[in-house]
Formats: structure tokens, sequence, C-alpha cells
């Protein structure tokens, strides 16, 4: 008997749908004994991943979340990080794969993070749906991160509004329940940066100010963070990167084109609506109350004296 050599060509074209990757039970159901596995690993035609699990060349990260599924068993799907970045939610591919699986998987290597919970999954690798990662996601990182990750998938990605609440209301326990049902209003609504959301919140919201129509374009020619309709009022959020060169200019010429339009514009930056946005509230509530604006700026918690 000749002792197999290569693989066969089933095996082959299963390797290249998996990211070339294989483990030792489907090898198994190709014939392909633990004891041919052995001899294949040292003549170099399949190398080893980890326990149970070889390749039959190089297949990057992709390789690793198959090996992840694999290791899962039948029921496996990737989540979170892993998940997100696969539907675009995320631009990098996480260090740590995800795995959700219905069974109980021992398996020690930082690579890999096995979470046993039952998710359904779609795609190949398996992944769990939008929805269901952009739930599972926010549990797990910061309230700005969560209004970007929410941003990129209601705003870019097509998930509703209404089926992440209709989602969160039949999830049992979520950490974040309250904030993720807020922000999701507030990303629907039109914010669509975690200083929006601030702003929105903090300033807005807390101090009782008019709300402002979100991403709305007054003059026809892009779009500006907030504008207070009513009042012929405008304001532009800057995040923790200002616009710079080209971008500013374009700020610039924009801001002129508004007040030739009779519309005032107001900036502000990180510093000024995460550091002080009760004094940011002042200042909005002031511009539009020489407006027209007939309304009181509310005390909020953290408001100082001098500000209200």
């Amino acid at each position: 008997m000749i002792p197999r050599r290569s693989l066969p060509g089933e095996a082959l074209q299963l390797a290249r749908r998996q990211a070339s990757t294989l483990s030792v039970a489907q090898l198994a159901g190709f014939g392909i004994t633990d004891r041919v596995v052995e001899r294949m690993v040292a003549q170099g035609v399949l190398s080893r991943i980890t326990r149970g699990i070889c390749a039959t060349g190089e297949g990057g990260w992709s390789q690793l979340a198959w090996a992840g599924i694999l290791i899962g068993g039948p029921s496996a799907v990737l989540g979170l990080r892993a998940a997100a970045f696969l539907q675009g939610l995320v631009t990098e591919p996480p260090a740590e794969i995800a795995v959700f699986s219905g069974t109980q998987v021992r398996q020690r290597d930082g690579r890999w993070r096995f979470i046993r919970s039952t998710r359904s999954g779609s795609g190949e690798p398996p992944r769990t749906r939008p929805t269901q990662t952009v739930l599972d996601l926010v549990a797990e990182v910061s309230a700005d991160e969560a209004v970007s990750l929410l941003a990129e998938a209601i705003g870019r990605r097509g998930v509703r509004p209404r089926e992440v609440l209709q989602l969160l209301e039949h999830t049992a326990r979520h950490p974040h329940r309250r904030l993720l049902s807020e922000l999701v209003l507030d990303v629907a609504a039109g914010a669509q940066s975690p200083l929006e959301v601030r702003y929105v919140r903090d300033v807005e919201r807390a101090h009782r100010l008019p709300q402002a129509r979100r991403q709305a374009s007054p003059v026809g020619r892009g779009r500006c963070d907030g504008w207070y309709q009513h009042y012929d009022v405008l304001v532009e959020l800057d995040g923790r990167a200002y616009h710079s060169g080209v971008s500013a200019l374009a700020d610039m010429d924009r801001d002129a084109e508004h007040l030739l339009a009779g519309l005032v514009t107001l900036r502000f930056g990180w510093r000024h609506v995460v550091g002080d946005p009760c004094r940011v509230a002042a200042q909005v509530a002031g511009v539009l109350q020489r407006r027209g604006w007939s309304g009181t700026l509310r005390r909020c918690p953290r408001c100082k004296p001098r500000i209200v």
C-alpha cells in the first residue's frame, strides 16, 4: 500500500472554503487517520494551528477565525469584535477571537475566547447577526465607542433601531440597558459621533434647550451637526481630531456662506462639550434667546451657580 502523501480533492475544496483550515475530525471523514495526519505534518503537507486543527497553507486572521469555529463545534458562531469586523462595524480584526458555543470548550489559548451561550448565526464563517453583534458588543465597550458602533450599524449598515430595541426587550440581562436604549434613539435622530451624542445628552437635553435638527443642510451644501431652524442658529462640533488644512478652509468657507444667509454658527470642540457642557449650554441659550427663544435654561446636577 502506497502511503498517502497528499489530501484528496474534496478535502482541499473544503479547506479552501475555510481559509485553508481543517479539523482532525473533518480529515477523518475523508479517511485520513490520526497517524496519517502526523505523517503529513512531518512532511509539511499539513501544519498544526492548535490541537485538533490543521492548516493546508497560510490563511491569516480568517484562518484563526475558522479554527475557532471548528474548535467550538457545530453550534459555534463568531461574536463580539470578530463578528463586528466581518460585518464592517469595526475596522480592525481583534487579537482575541470571541466564539459563542452551546457546549463547554476547554481551550486555553489567548487567540480565542469561548463563551458558553447559544447564538444564531449566518455567513461563512458563521457569525452573529448584526443586531445581535451590536447588542453583545455594547455590553463590553465604553459609551463613546458604543455611539460609534451604533452610528456605523444604523447609519451605514442598515441595522434598524426598532430591531435593536426589540432584541434588547427580549434580552433577560444587559448591563447597559438604559444607556443603549437612549443611544439608539439619539443615533436614530441623527447623531453620528460620540461628541454629538454628548452634546445632545449633556448640553441640549440636560439643560432643556430646544431640539436641533441633526445633519441638516440649511443652505443646500454640506450638513451641519445641529440646526436650530426657528432661530437661524447652527452648531458645529469638532471632535478630538480637529479639522486641519483643506478641511478647515472648507469649514471657514461654509461658515461665511451661512453668515451671508443670516445664520449664526457656533463651534465647540471636545474640551468644551465634555469639559464644561454647562457653559456651552449657557452660550447656546444666550444666542438662542437673542434670536427669539423664550425658554429658560434649566439647571442640571453639575451646573455651577455662576453658569445658570
